[in-house]
C-alpha cells in the first residue's frame, strides 16, 4: 500500500474508517469559514484503524501526536498545523478540497489572504486555507421600459437600458455551497 511514498506524503483512500477525532474541524473557528458540528457514525464495513497504521498511514484528522512516538512525522510537519500542549497536530482534511501551492504561479489570486494552518493570522503555502467563494460577478441585459400606447394600440415611448442581474432566487442546482462535482474519500497520511 503505497509503502515507497515519503513520510508526510497524503494519498486518498477509498476504504471506509473510523475517525479518532470526531469533533468538528475547528481550526478556523474564528473565521467566518467555522464548520457544522458533525457526529461521525460507526460503520460495519469500516476499516479498522490498526490495519491502516500498521501499514504506517493514519487519518488526516487533526489529532495531536507526541513527537516522541512519530519522530519522523514531527520532522516533516513540526508544529506547522498547530499544537496540544507538547503534542503536534497532523491535518485536518475532513471535508475539504485540496489545492495545490500557488509557489508565485499566478493561480491562485488570494494567495497573500490565505489563513496560516494554526486559523491564526494569514498565510502563503502548505497547510494554509481558504473559505469557499463565488467570485463577484454581474450580467447585463437589455430592460425596455413602455411608457404609453397609443390608440392604435402600438408602444410609444420605447426605451432601452442596461440592467445588472442580481443573485438566482431559484436556480437548477442550489446548494448551501458553490462546488464542483466530487466524490468523498479519506485523505491519509504516511507516517514512517
Amino acid at each position: 500500500m503505497y509503502s515507497a511514498l515519503m513520510t508526510g506524503s497524503v494519498v486518498a483512500f477509498a476504504g471506509q474508517t473510523d475517525p479518532v477525532s470526531k469533533d468538528a474541524n475547528n481550526i478556523w473557528k474564528n473565521s467566518c469559514c467555522t464548520s457544522k458540528d458533525a457526529a461521525a457514525a460507526k460503520r460495519n464495513d469500516e476499516v479498522p484503524l490498526n490495519i491502516l497504521e500498521a501499514e504506517g498511514w493514519m487519518l488526516c484528522d487533526g489529532r495531536a501526536l507526541s513527537p516522541h512516538s512519530y519522530p519522523e512525522l514531527f520532522a516533516v510537519l513540526g508544529y506547522l498545523y498547530g499544537r496540544k500542549d507538547d503534542d503536534f497536530l497532523i491535518p485536518d482534511y475532513r471535508g475539504l478540497f485540496l489545492r495545490g501551492v500557488d509557489a508565485g504561479s499566478g493561480m491562485d489570486p488570494d494567495a497573500a489572504k490565505r489563513m496560516a494552518p494554526t486559523g491564526e493570522g494569514v498565510a502563503e503555502g502548505i497547510g494554509s486555507y481558504q473559505c469557499d467563494a463565488l467570485e463577484s460577478h454581474t450580467h447585463t441585459y437589455k430592460s425596455v421600459t413602455l411608457s404609453a400606447t397609443s390608440n392604435s394600440g402600438n408602444a410609444a415611448g420605447q426605451a432601452s437600458s442596461d440592467e445588472q442581474t442580481g443573485i438566482p432566487t431559484d436556480p437548477a442546482k442550489s446548494s448551501s455551497e458553490t462546488r464542483p462535482r466530487n466524490i468523498a474519500v479519506n485523505y491519509i497520511i504516511k507516517y514512517r
